[in-house]
């Protein structure tokens, strides 16, 4: 998300979204995991951006084919005040309970974490700003490479011998999707 905020016209906000998967931990409590960010065909100017209804159609044209959910907005403002405007409490992607939205400072310079970002939650009186010692109920990074190699790249001493492809047997093993993928319909364009 912060590289494309990166080729945003200078000065202008950015606004994304963070879709994923939502599901329930074993004692009822709803979690979610972001695996995508949207980007919308937005109006910007440097001082807030507009999705019209259209481009918010076009940027959830995806959830039913990938079984995905708007989980979070992203937006930026231009300078450290990550609070939301009046502004942004009206155009904010969602008005229901549990909605979040999180402002970054400075357009995204730096790659700022969402500690460094204003992060609203959406409940019966409007938007509020989160605690700092409430982000964690709310956003927690994943890792999204998990190492447990003792040695980088540790290389067998002895190689491997080199085969060409006459050689070699084909697979018997289909490389279809699940059958859940590929009977799905394409994704809109």
């Amino acid at each position: 998300m912060l590289d494309a905020f990166a080729t945003a016209p200078p000065g202008h906000e950015r606004v994304a979204y963070l879709d994923g998967v939502r599901f329930h931990d074993a004692t009822g409590v709803r979690h979610g995991v972001a695996t995508t960010v949207t980007l919308p065909d937005a109006h910007t100017t440097p001082g807030n951006y507009q999705v019209s209804a259209r481009a918010m159609e076009q940027a959830g044209s995806h959830f039913e084919v990938l079984e995905l959910v708007r989980l979070a907005q992203v937006h930026t403002h231009g300078n450290d005040w990550v609070n939301h405007s009046r502004t942004d409490d009206g155009r904010a992607y969602s008005q229901m309970d549990d909605a979040l939205s999180l402002v970054l400072p400075h357009h995204a310079a730096g790659r700022p974490t969402p500690f460094q970002a204003g992060v609203h939650l959406r409940g019966p009186q409007g938007w509020r700003r989160l605690h700092r010692d409430e982000l964690e109920n709310h956003v927690r990074l994943l890792p999204g490479t998990i190492d447990h190699r003792r040695h980088p790249w540790n290389a067998c001493p002895t190689g491997t011998k080199e085969t060409s492809t006459d050689a070699s047997t084909p697979s018997t093993t289909s490389t279809r999707w699940p059958s859940r993928w590929w009977s799905r319909r394409k994704l809109p364009s």
